[in-house]
């Protein structure tokens, strides 16, 4: 596990994007997407677009445009928002992947893709996200958004060797600049409701996560971690508490049970190895607190899980 907090969560809930493919539009068209299922985002590469969703102002999308779903929220890509629109599972019939077209013409280029996480704990990132983002092509975290967004364009039109492998790559790293640029728009994270995100934002208390993010087993105590971020013991706990809704020590506690429930579902340890690397001194312990927190064993955790992933 990486001892970059951001890399971290991350890389604990799994996340993996996925380019899902796109259309090409001209002339007069509008089509209705369903509510999305997963994490989904949407850029335009190429012209423009309305979008119209319930509890939002009509907005329009313009090239490097993006717009990040965290909830089931439907909504209408159009030309003209008077139209009426067609329902998406009509307009892509048959179609998994590739470049579609819509309506007569070309002059626009509409791109999609999901994140796909681990169920035990994709909620960590989702509860940490508006249920709608906007990240504005004119930003200044956009430069490096459209450049990607335009090779993924790029790479979703041919047919090259390796245009698959590219283009999930490329929608890995959109889905990371999207959460970057969206860092970069809320300051020092004063906009931000209390969580992870908001506390691994903050630069002043970035040190005493990475130390706590290195070494998770360690027992770690107050001061030290204080000492870190170059604060008193007070200041460090109270803001630490502002930004994550916890303090330093409850969150660290945390952070070890989301790690022991992960490598409990992935397997390859003993329970006896996971409590030691949550920093446990015995498997009763563990045990104890871990049913504390899931309402079950780590064997039954770890039975249930797998099953779950046999079906």
């Amino acid at each position: 596990m990486s001892d970059d907090p951001f890399s971290a969560v991350l890389e604990l809930v799994e996340a993996q994007a996925v380019c899902a493919g796109g259309f090409t539009a001209g002339g007069a068209w509008a089509v209705a997407f369903p509510p999305p299922d997963r994490l989904k985002f949407f850029v335009i590469a190429r012209g423009w677009c309305w979008v119209t969703m319930a509890g939002e102002t009509p907005f329009r999308m313009e090239e490097g445009d993006v717009l990040m779903l965290a909830a089931p929220r439907a909504f209408v890509a159009a030309s003209d928002r008077a139209l009426a629109p067609r329902p998406a599972e009509e307009v892509f019939a048959g179609a998994t992947s590739g470049i579609h077209a819509v309506g007569t013409g070309a002059e626009m280029l509409f791109l999609g893709g999901h994140v796909d996480m681990a169920a035990s704990c994709g909620t960590l990132l989702l509860e940490s996200l508006p249920e709608v983002l906007r990240i504005d092509g004119t930003s200044p975290e956009a430069p490096r958004l459209k450049m990607l967004i335009g090779q993924l364009a790029e790479e979703c039109g041919t047919a090259r060797e390796g245009a698959d492998f590219a283009a999930t790559a490329l929608a890995q790293l959109i889905f990371l600049q999207i959460l970057r640029a969206y860092l970069a728009s809320q300051g020092d994270g004063g906009a931000l409701k209390p969580g992870w995100l908001r506390v691994l934002a903050d630069r002043r208390l970035a040190p005493a996560l990475r130390l706590m993010h290195a070494e998770p087993g360690r027992s770690w105590h107050l001061p030290e971690l204080a000492r870190a971020s170059a604060m008193s013991r007070t200041a460090f706990a109270t803001r630490f508490r502002m930004l994550a809704g916890l303090g330093p020590l409850a969150y660290l506690a945390q952070w070890r049970m989301r790690l022991a429930r992960r490598r409990l579902a992935v397997g390859g340890l003993s329970v006896g190895q996971i409590a030691r690397e949550a920093g446990f001194a015995s498997d009763a312990a563990f045990s104890n607190a871990f049913k504390r927190v899931t309402g079950e064993s780590p064997s039954q955790f770890r039975l249930r899980t797998q099953q779950l992933a046999a079906e």
